[in-house]
């Protein structure tokens, strides 16, 4: 699952740059969704965009690193046949190295999924970002539903 993630997350962020300019924009449903090539320095929602370059690219790289260990660790602990606490982390890893290509391949994330409403943008997001937020409700709803709250053990 994960390198399924990654390979979609690259191959949909390398077909919407061969198609598309920076900023530019495909209407997709009008007044609802629309493809935009946006590039984003910071992290999720712009967090860190402002801070300086190099500065910037260690602390993500850094934390990114840093939550990808973790994440192999819960993994590793996961014991038992494929379950969908397997599902979840995989789907967070693989996420987590798609935008980690990005960043340092480019110094930025490719950001190109734009869902609005009466004009109001939610902030532009990836394959890797949607993968990272589904595998963590996923997680979220196995923990808060299972009758052993250390599904990491099951």
């Amino acid at each position: 699952m994960a390198g399924a993630v990654i390979i979609f997350d690259q191959a949909s962020k390398y077909g919407v740059q061969q198609m598309m300019a920076i900023h530019d924009y495909i209407e997709i449903i009008p007044g609802f969704f629309n493809l935009t090539y946006v590039q984003n320095p910071g992290a999720a929602f712009g967090i860190f965009g402002r801070t300086t370059g190099l500065l910037r690219l260690a602390l993500l790289v850094g934390i990114s690193l840093f939550a990808l260990a973790m994440l192999l660790i819960m993994y590793e602990k996961t014991t038992g046949k494929f379950t969908l606490t397997h599902l979840a982390i995989a789907m967070i890893i693989g996420g987590a190295v798609g935008n980690l290509i990005d960043r340092i391949r480019l110094h930025w994330v490719m950001d190109f999924l734009d869902f609005y409403w009466n004009g109001t943008h939610w902030p532009s997001f990836n394959i890797a970002d949607a993968a990272i937020t589904i595998g963590t409700l996923i997680l979220m709803f196995n923990i808060l539903l299972s009758r052993n709250r250390n599904i990491l053990n099951t």
